[in-house]
């Protein structure tokens, strides 16, 4: 593998650099080769030395799916060999869409949980945190898997893809189409001509969707 800052990045360095990104997206390293659409067990720690008892590396490969997957570039990577999980990487709150529906309150336009994990994202300003989709219901605009990185602090325009938070806890991702004193209009993404009107008296907070893998 290649190496940065004119170094050689050992055998252990770059396994346990694996093992802290899985942990800082919460999940095992299983999880993380599923996400990366790698076979489950590429990670597995029986994967990392061969039958004869030699050191195995991962792939390159396997390492850029990862990368690309999580939204991080090799030297961010590469830092995580001497780094703590929480101190030497930009991260953000992190939680699942299906967890998120059913564990959150909204308080001083800031949304809440005791859910949070955190994943890794250049840009760690006040209220901008990450969604990650687990079922297939914004299929094919968003897959399972895709994860959308949220902002309270900005403004909306026609065409951000928003989500709004509900009083009676639904979750809607939609197109903002306008605003009226009274009502808020949204188009649905899978089909833009399906407009949906809100009532501006039963929506808790809005986030615009600042960027989204896929």
């Amino acid at each position: 593998m290649q190496a940065l800052k004119g170094e050689n990045m050992k055998y252990e360095d770059v396994w346990n650099a694996v093992d802290k990104l899985a942990q800082i997206r919460g999940l095992s390293p299983s999880g993380l080769a599923k996400l990366a659409g790698l076979d489950a067990t590429t990670f597995n720690k029986s994967k990392r030395t061969r039958p004869d008892g030699k050191k195995r590396w991962p792939s390159l490969d396997s390492i850029n799916k990862v990368l690309e997957v999580c939204n991080i570039s090799f030297e961010q990577f590469y830092n995580l060999i001497d780094g703590a999980v929480s101190g030497e990487v930009n991260t953000i709150p992190f939680i699942k869409f299906s967890k998120l529906q059913t564990s959150y309150h909204i308080e001083n336009k800031l949304l809440k949980t005791h859910e949070w994990n955190k994943v890794m994202f250049p840009d760690t300003k006040d209220a901008t945190y990450a969604i990650e989709i687990d079922n297939n219901t914004y299929h094919p605009v968003y897959r399972n898997g895709s994860m959308l990185v949220l902002t309270g602090n900005s403004d909306i325009r026609k065409g951000d893809r928003i989500v709004v938070f509900t009083d009676d806890k639904k979750l809607i991702i939609g197109e903002f189409v306008r605003r009226a004193p009274s009502t808020l209009v949204i188009s649905n993404i899978i089909s833009s001509k399906e407009e949906y009107t809100i009532n501006i008296s039963s929506i808790k907070l809005i986030n615009r969707i600042l960027w989204a893998s896929q």
